[in-house]
């Protein structure tokens, strides 16, 4: 690779970038490309900053051919491809340290030269989702599983104290009926804000660790209480990631059109580029067909034959 040694002056910097500036800050604001212009400068600055402090990634997420993928095009000149789209990784033997993906873009539209892909895309979206909610689904009902075992091999539990703790309890004007029950029965299927207050009284007393009995009953009552946190942040959450998939599938479903691979502008991009990437997202966990990707390929191959 040749070395550009051109060495500008700050002057001559800020004359270069003149026409670049009065673009960004008073180019029409309606135009989509000025639109663009300030996440993408800011993403291209802040990828730059990094890679000149040699802190890139060592490694980059590994994507198997077929992948559907989101891409960030940026901001492009004339009618290059610009924007946010899904495309097709087409490279073969992916791995963790290589930098960059081959990628075909994917429309909606139809224009001459475009690849008819059918409704490959929209049923690899429907897969996903659909397999998501039911792991989800399962997920909630193994944490009430989980609950219900907790209770059933924790309540009834006795504790005993001795005089000395009694006499600290009562000396501190704590109520104590909850604590010297026979039985200590609680429901762990809600909070029970009686014992998270009498657990709360008893921790702002001083010393109370030093009595044996107390610490154990505190102990055990702060394990319930942490226990039942876990389990009805993580009830909650499923349930609403179910309810927020079905939304998002009953939209696709509605939208349900056709997907286009646009053959023209098949690229080689950063991993960079591609969309932040979860359990839950459609880039990096949807799959076209082998039909389809086969379809892709024999396109590819008309344009360098």
């Amino acid at each position: 690779m040749s070395e550009y040694k051109r060495k500008f002056t700050n002057s001559e910097k800020r004359h270069k970038l003149a026409k670049f500036n009065s673009v960004y800050y008073e180019g029409d604001p309606e135009n989509w490309k000025v639109s663009r212009l300030p996440n993408w400068m800011n993403f291209y600055g802040y990828e730059l900053d990094k890679e000149l402090q040699g802190k890139s990634p060592k490694y980059y997420r590994q994507f198997k051919q077929g992948t559907i993928v989101m891409i960030d095009y940026g901001v492009p000149i004339g009618n290059e491809l610009g924007g946010r789209h899904f495309g097709v990784v087409l490279s073969n033997n992916d791995t963790k340290f290589k930098r960059k993906i081959m990628v075909v873009p994917l429309s909606s539209h139809y224009h001459k030269g475009y690849i008819d892909l059918g409704y490959d895309l929209m049923q690899g979206i429907t897969k996903l989702i659909q397999n998501r909610v039911i792991e989800l689904n399962e997920t909630v009902d193994s944490l009430i599983e989980r609950l219900i075992q907790f209770k059933n091999s924790n309540n009834g539990k006795t504790f005993t104290f001795t005089i000395q703790e009694i006499n600290f309890i009562q000396a501190n004007n704590i109520d104590g009926s909850l604590i010297f029950k026979e039985e200590n029965s609680f429901n762990i299927e809600k909070r029970d804000p009686d014992f998270e207050k009498l657990i709360y009284q008893i921790k702002a007393t001083d010393s109370w660790e030093k009595y044996p009995n107390i610490f154990k009953y505190v102990s055990f009552f702060d394990t319930i209480f942490s226990f039942q946190k876990e389990i009805f942040e993580g009830i909650e959450y499923g349930k609403n990631m179910v309810k927020q998939l079905n939304e998002l599938l009953r939209k696709f479903q509605k939208y349900n059109k056709q997907s286009f691979a646009v053959i023209s502008d098949v690229k080689t991009v950063s991993k960079l580029k591609v969309a932040k990437l979860s359990h839950f997202t459609i880039s990096g966990n949807t799959y076209i067909s082998n039909k389809a990707l086969t379809k892709i390929k024999e396109e590819v191959i008309k344009t360098i034959e």
